[in-house]
């Protein structure tokens, strides 16, 4: 009887640690599904006083290719779109990310990266870079600068390597959201989740 109750006991254990990861992986998997609904509809604020020559020159002449040199996307509204997608697409229990999310904001110029790096509205690193491989160091400098306990972990990654960098000259926004608390059927983990997307102009 003591073994028929061990392996009863056993099993509940296994059923309710599986029951708790699942209950985590889905609330985890649908902010992951909100943060990209959020920031597609975020980098589409284009700050078009800024950006007037640029939208008019938006392709290259020779082959017909669509250029973003000059499109500067306005981080203020680009942040307040973002956190208002978000929160009307994750709508399980009561998560608050104002407080823990980071925008990285670029634009191209005379064939310069330039960024602008905010957090809950207050200006981290703004400037230019020769090569946009350089970026994933100043995202990451800004996440260890604004969270001073940032660990080892509260890190992005852009680059597999210079050939693989998944951000080219442009026009993109990020998002970072740090220490996301999520609770499963008795625990709780924290993740840090980004996202990132390409201005898409439409002109008629």
């Amino acid at each position: 009887m003591f073994i028929g109750l061990s392996v009863i006991l056993l099993a509940f254990v296994i059923f309710i640690n599986i029951a708790d990861y699942s209950l985590f992986t889905y609330k985890r998997n649908a902010i992951s599904k909100a943060i990209d609904y959020a920031v597609t509809s975020a980098v589409q604020q284009i700050n078009k006083n800024e950006s007037l020559i640029g939208v008019a020159n938006g392709f290259i002449e020779e082959t017909g290719e669509r250029k973003l040199e000059g499109v500067e996307i306005d981080i203020d509204m680009a942040t307040r779109t973002f956190l208002t997608v978000f929160y009307e697409n994750y709508k399980i229990g009561n998560l608050s990310i104002d407080n823990s999310l980071l925008i990285c904001a670029t634009s191209t110029q005379n064939e310069k990266l330039r960024y602008t790096i905010k957090a809950d509205s207050q200006l981290i690193f703004e400037g230019e870079l020769e090569n946009s491989v350089l970026l994933e160091e100043k995202i990451n400098q800004a996440i260890t600068q604004y969270w001073c306990s940032a660990k080892d972990n509260s890190q992005v990654y852009l680059n597999g390597n210079p050939k693989t960098n998944m951000l080219e000259n442009g026009s993109y926004l990020l998002a970072f959201i740090k220490d996301i608390k999520i609770k499963g059927l008795y625990s709780q983990r924290n993740v840090n989740l980004s996202s990132f997307a390409g201005a898409k102009l439409e002109r008629q």
